[in-house]
């Protein structure tokens, strides 16, 4: 495993150092990158050299700071990686390179069926919670690449940094486009020497989104739908945020997200009181929910939490409901954002797509 480490440096500095996986070579100081134009992502810059790109994650809590830098050799080795997201996790089977995925976290939430035939196969290990994965299982799989998803003021990651294994800080998750978390492709697909296939794959995810916002850009406001999200969990509604990837999507669908007003790109805990007063008259509800047994319908949601029945989309049925435990939802819209923009302009407006079947959400 420790031979690999040149292929990927990680700092926590402001500027990476070079020299040991170049030769002694100083290619800041004698060549001039070129930096890959990135239309979307907000987080991440790639800057291509003679043979390696030099990769910058920006924070998303503070646009001063760096999350980190490294460099990517343009054959990289990558052969044993763990990914603590299904998400991720998904990318790789699509990139091709499901037999360098050796290790997974929480294997009980994937649905991609490849990669649940391989946990089953004993291809690939479950090292359980992402937030306290099982280091001694982690030392034992002898990876040369972690993939994670950084969170605001956690540094150590159970001390993972002290296994000497590479490690990737994903932060696509905290995009606030669409497509600019689908752009972070380009970077994943590098990791593996799929830098080309990612690029294609990204283009033509990028034309297929625009193909179809282009069918709402002309819908006026008065026709745009009043869109509610999920339901209470606990003792808080989490809500998606005002600028985040949901957020945006609903509005590229000709829709109105009710808490569009709101700051935050991540979830947001509210009462119930509170999404009450301000969704109650929305016009479509879209619950995720994650239930193995059975799909949700109309009358069980009510007798799940009688109050519920007091939203206007409950009692006129424009509820629809995507059972994540049947579907790859949040491995694959995340990276496909166009194929969730699709059902969400056959929900609003179905007119626009009469022959068009969902692929994720159901009606209730």
């Amino acid at each position: 495993m420790r031979h690999l480490l040149h292929n990927i440096i990680l700092t926590a500095a402001m500027v990476c150092t070079l020299t040991s996986c170049h030769g002694g070579k100083s290619p800041h100081t004698h060549v001039q990158g070129d930096t890959l134009a990135l239309r979307y992502a907000e987080y991440l810059t790639l800057i291509k050299y003679e043979d390696y790109t030099e990769v910058l994650i920006h924070s998303p809590w503070d646009k001063d700071k760096l999350l980190q830098t490294f460099t990517i050799n343009d054959n990289p080795e990558f052969s044993r990686t763990i990914s603590f997201t299904a998400t991720h996790s998904s990318l790789i089977e699509e990139l091709g390179m499901l037999d360098a995925l050796i290790g997974v976290c929480e294997a009980e939430y994937i649905a991609n069926p490849r990669i649940r035939e391989a946990l089953s196969a004993g291809r690939i290990s479950n090292i359980g919670s992402a937030m306290t994965p099982d280091r001694e299982r982690i030392i034992g799989l002898d990876a040369d690449l972690i993939l994670l998803s950084p969170y605001e003021n956690a540094s150590t990651y159970g001390n993972l940094e002290s296994l000497g294994i590479p490690i990737v800080q994903c932060a696509d998750y905290m995009e606030t486009s669409a497509l600019g978390r689908a752009e972070w492709i380009r970077l994943y697909g590098r990791l593996f020497g799929k830098g080309h296939e990612a690029d294609s794959l990204f283009t033509a995810i990028e034309a297929q989104y625009h193909s179809l916002k282009v069918l709402t850009d002309s819908i006026p406001s008065q026709q745009r739908p009043t869109v509610l999200f999920d339901t209470q969990n606990g003792s808080a509604w989490y809500v998606p945020g005002g600028r985040s990837t949901m957020a945006q999507l609903i509005s590229d669908a000709g829709g109105w997200y009710i808490f569009s007003d709101n700051a935050k790109s991540g979830s947001v805990p509210l009462s119930f009181e509170t999404v009450l007063e301000r969704g109650q008259q929305a016009d479509i509800w879209l619950i995720r929910y994650n239930n193995s047994r059975q799909r949700m319908c109309l009358p069980h949601l009510g007798q799940t939490y009688q109050p519920y029945t007091l939203f206007s989309a409950y009692q006129h049925g424009n509820v629809y409901g995507c059972n994540s435990a049947e579907l790859i939802f949040y491995e694959e819209t995340p990276f496909h954002p166009e194929r969730l923009l699709h059902d969400y302009i056959k929900i609003l407006h179905p007119a626009l797509l009469p022959s068009d079947t969902l692929r994720y959400f159901h009606k209730l």
